[in-house]
């Protein structure tokens, strides 16, 4: 019960809905394990705090890209991979599961260096860092990757014809999007998780590169085809 009254609360927290997003739906949490948890098309771990998201292929080659993960009405011509669950009931699901939010220095790159935030230490206040994983089926066989695998960092390529490396592996922290006006931007956009800085995205990273645009791409050598559909997990940083 006591879950059920706490999606209800951040629900009603929720944001107006634009005429290109899903209709808007009563929260509705189900218990389908002994510990986990489907709301809409999200499922969530309440002991391991893990998270899985239903995603489809949407690119595996060129770039630039600007996120790995948007709903299927967001910027999807920038992103690897699409989905139609809900940026609401991703960000309900983590609120249930306390991941904390935040953003600390972040973003500060996008910024002119006298507004940074440059006093003190403030990479302490990002938000919760989580792994991000992508599992699928090649075949017969079950394959799983970090979603860093999937992408490639363009500062790396030395030559035209010559192949990029990999992102290095780096956590994604959990910055929690924007309300503005009483609406929340993350689920009116459709943004989630972010390679480009993006305040509006409830994910972002903060590898070096992130505050270029231009840098990141897909890595046809490791993504399957276009169409694949697979799961993205979320879960707590392994320190």
């Amino acid at each position: 019960m006591r879950l059920i009254l706490g999606i209800l609360l951040i629900a009603s927290l929720g944001a107006a809905q634009d005429e290109k997003e899903p209709t808007p739906v009563k929260p509705s949490v189900k218990k389908i394990g002994d510990t986990t948890y489907r709301l809409g098309l999200v499922e969530f771990d309440a002991k391991t705090r893990e998270i899985s998201i239903p995603v489809v292929v949407n690119q595996r080659e060129g770039g630039p890209i600007e996120y790995i993960l948007v709903h299927e009405n967001g910027k999807t011509h920038e992103s690897i991979l699409t989905t139609k669950a809900r940026p609401m009931n991703v960000q309900i699901a983590l609120k249930l599961l306390k991941y904390q939010a935040g953003e600390g220095d972040v973003f500060d790159k996008l910024l002119p260096a006298e507004d940074r935030k440059i006093k003190g230490d403030k990479s302490a206040e990002r938000g919760e860092a989580v792994d991000v994983l992508v599992k699928w089926m090649d075949k017969e066989e079950e394959k799983i990757s970090s979603i860093n695998q999937w992408t490639i960092d363009g500062e790396t390529i030395k030559g035209e014809g010559q192949a990029g490396e990999a992102m290095p592996e780096h956590p994604w922290n959990y910055t929690g999007s924007v309300i503005m006006d009483g609406k929340f931007l993350g689920e009116i956009e459709g943004s989630i998780i972010a390679i480009y800085l993006d305040p509006v995205s409830l994910f972002n990273t903060t590898v070096p590169g992130a505050e270029i645009d231009e840098r990141w791409g897909a890595n046809d050598r490791v993504i399957p085809e276009i169409g694949t559909k697979a799961t993205l997990i979320l879960r707590p940083l392994k320190k």
